[in-house]
């Protein structure tokens, strides 16, 4: 290959015009992952909200790829602007790719499990720590060092912190 070949296959064309650095970039990303090295041309060096602020709507992100990987690039674009963004239609195709024997539902169940039992706990643990607040609350220990709140506000406080445990209590217990 001669070096006018080579430098036209060096050649840098135009595959993509993206409306934005966060399309740009997530073309890029698919592209590369796809084997075709690719770039565009913007504003990289601003954050990305800073760059839409000053970017007008005839901006565009241009994404560049070799010429002798441009076809590919550009088949690449189309795939990925085309694929399906909606939730049912991606659950659905999940769904139909999806082949689960025992040995994973036994995984999946026993990873549920244990899921309960931290929110079983954690709702306990809630529990405790209203209950304790609320007793602190009622005590005003002299160990706090600061002096205790008017007696109305301090009984409220109990009152709400005790009711706030006892509906945590319910909660947790309807859990089991």
């Amino acid at each position: 290959m001669n070096d006018e070949e080579r430098l036209r296959s060096e050649r840098l064309v135009e595959v993509y015009k993206a409306r934005d650095e966060w399309e740009g970039d997530l073309i890029i990303g698919y592209l590369k992952n796809n084997g075709i090295d690719a770039t565009f041309q913007g504003q990289s060096s601003m954050p990305f909200d800073m760059a839409g602020m000053f970017k007008t709507t005839e901006e565009a992100l241009v994404i560049f790829a070799l010429e002798r990987d441009a076809k590919r690039a550009a088949e690449l674009v189309r795939e990925f602007l085309g694929k399906p963004t909606d939730e049912r239609v991606l659950e659905e195709e999940a769904a139909h790719k999806l082949h689960v024997d025992k040995e994973t539902i036994r995984q999946l169940r026993g990873a549920v499990c244990e899921e309960r039992r931290t929110f079983k706990f954690l709702g306990w643990l809630g529990v405790a720590f209203l209950g304790a607040t609320a007793l602190l609350w009622a005590i005003w220990p002299a160990w706090l060092k600061i002096a205790p709140p008017a007696p109305e506000f301090q009984w409220m406080m109990v009152i709400a912190l005790a009711l706030a445990a006892v509906f945590a209590g319910n909660w947790a217990s309807r859990r089991m």
